[in-house]
């Protein structure tokens, strides 16, 4: 399972914008919600007319609640990590870490397709928002202690194996898939899969035979 301390950098990083939220307001609301509704749909950059026409209220509402568009940013990312982040940070229900690792894989893909809509965007909007640059990168940060709380090895010790996993089991090879390769999610996952199973492969035949768990190599074979 993730440990304690990376469990609570997960948690101090979900709770890192709670002092940035407005109070709770009917229309405030209905724009973020209109915000996240427009994402799904497919419009990847909603501008401030099309946030009010889709939320119902005038555009003045919209630009008094939110003076720039990267206020309306930083909320957004809040809804969003709130319905997502707290599920990195549940302990996993097996104990070797080949066994992790497949979980882990398992939870990430559930959480990318579900996310889909909003990571094709923010790839988009954080070129010009230094606050989704910044928060992608905690994000990154989170993911990347994660991997390393679950591998017998560290990016000092095999970089070239951590790397790959690393962008194996990255978001942006999820969107790559589904989106580029138009494969379907079960595809994505099973593609994934291979490559890691590879990558765990490659790793153990470097291992000496003595060290090897035996009970390891059958799980991955």
């Amino acid at each position: 399972m993730p440990t304690i301390e990376v469990a609570e950098r997960i948690s101090k990083h979900l709770k890192s914008d709670d002092g940035r939220m407005m109070r709770t307001k009917d229309s405030h609301n209905k724009i973020v919600s209109a915000f996240l509704s427009l994402l799904r749909q497919g419009n990847i950059t909603p501008s401030a007319e099309d946030v009010a026409k889709e939320a119902g209220v005038g555009l003045r509402t919209v630009f008094r609640r939110f003076k720039e568009m990267e206020l309306l940013y930083r909320e957004v990312a809040t809804e969003v990590q709130n319905a997502f982040g707290p599920e990195a940070s549940k302990p996993w229900a097996s104990t070797s870490w080949q066994e992790q690792l497949e979980e882990m894989l398992t939870r990430k893909v559930d959480i990318y397709e579900r996310m889909m809509p909003y990571s094709i965007a923010a790839q988009y909007l954080r070129q010009n928002s230094t606050y989704l640059k910044e928060f992608n990168c905690r994000w990154l940060s989170i993911e990347h202690e994660i991997i390393m709380s679950i591998l017998p090895f560290s990016p000092d010790d095999e970089p070239e194996l951590f790397n790959a996993l690393e962008g194996t089991l990255s978001n942006d090879s999820w969107i790559q898939y589904r989106q580029d390769q138009q494969l379907s999610p079960e595809q994505s996952h099973n593609t994934m899969k291979v490559i890691m199973d590879a990558l765990v492969q490659a790793y153990l035949a470097k291992q000496p035979q003595n060290n090897t768990d035996k009970k390891t190599i059958a799980h991955i074979n």
